[in-house]
């Protein structure tokens, strides 16, 4: 690979005079690597290849613009992965779902799972689909009832904080 062979340069012969703006190239390059799985949302992959730009001595404003967006999605990553069960939270206000007139009409009953995250001000935002039976059925009618939900805030540290939760709605007939 390229720094190996720009390692193995600069072990044997420090002072080479192309070896700085080899290193530079690469680094940027790195970097460049890193942004790219940013962008995908591989994190990991994306660490990798900061701390590759990183081994090789390459320092820059992006790369340290780079590391912090990479700690900023991972921390995002590791609030949206962390939902606790709705139970666990005081609920202000709920609006009950409309059941769809096509699973009406079918007598079809189900149910969905719905991340989202409880604001700091109570509101319910960040709604996301986690699982559903029948899927894609009831997906729009739970996720426009859960959007007028209020919670009381969570504290954490007797203030006001985010926090991510799951719920599963369900969808029955009366008989």
């Amino acid at each position: 690979s390229a720094k190996y062979y720009l390692m193995t340069l600069r072990d044997a012969n420090p002072s080479n005079a192309g070896l700085a703006p080899a290193l530079q190239d690469l680094g940027l390059r790195l970097v460049a690597k890193a942004r790219r799985a940013l962008a995908l949302q591989q994190y990991d992959v994306a660490r990798n290849w900061l701390d590759e730009a990183a081994g090789v001595g390459f320092s820059s404003t992006d790369s340290s613009a780079a590391l912090r967006e990479l700690q900023a999605a991972t921390q995002r990553q590791d609030f949206l992965d962390n939902a606790i069960d709705a139970s666990r939270l005081t609920l202000v206000k709920s609006v009950k779902p409309t059941y769809p007139t096509m699973a009406e009409q079918t007598k079809t009953e189900g149910w969905v799972e719905l991340d989202f995250t409880v604001a700091e001000t109570g509101e319910v935002e960040d709604i996301a689909v986690h699982a559903a039976n029948p899927p894609g059925v009831f997906d729009n009618a739970a996720i426009g009832a859960l959007a007028h939900w209020r919670y009381q805030p969570v504290l954490h540290d007797d203030k006001p904080a985010a926090q991510r939760a799951r719920i599963r709605i369900r969808f029955t007939l009366a008989g």
